[in-house]
């Protein structure tokens, strides 16, 4: 429906869009599925915190851990989660106007 509203009748795209594109689409897809995939096991490999960092008595966080937690384990595994789904984002925003652009199925 949306695409009816936004295709103009007898609207022709350039060969190279009409080629090239629908290929992007499959590749973005991909890539979307595959650090959606790593997300979860990268989320299932890490330890659970139940108090939230914070120490449970005075409600702080400023052990040596928690300053040096970047090159820990856990450290890592929380910079590789920002940096998937910062990237994982951004392939969605591409595949969306991707699909904007070109909304014919291929």
């Amino acid at each position: 429906m949306f695409n009816l509203l936004l295709e103009e009748s007898g609207k022709t795209y350039a060969d190279w869009i009409t080629k090239s594109f629908p290929t992007i689409r499959v590749i973005l897809m991909s890539l979307i599925i595959l650090l959606a995939i790593a997300i979860t096991v990268i989320v299932m490999c890490m330890e659970s915190n139940p108090d939230g960092g914070t120490n449970v008595i005075s409600g702080q966080s400023d052990s040596f851990y928690a300053k040096n937690q970047g090159s820990s384990k856990e450290g890592r595994l929380k910079t590789a989660i920002i940096v998937c789904s910062i990237t994982l984002a951004v392939l969605a925003i591409a595949f969306w106007v991707l699909w904007a652009v070109y909304p014919v199925a291929g």
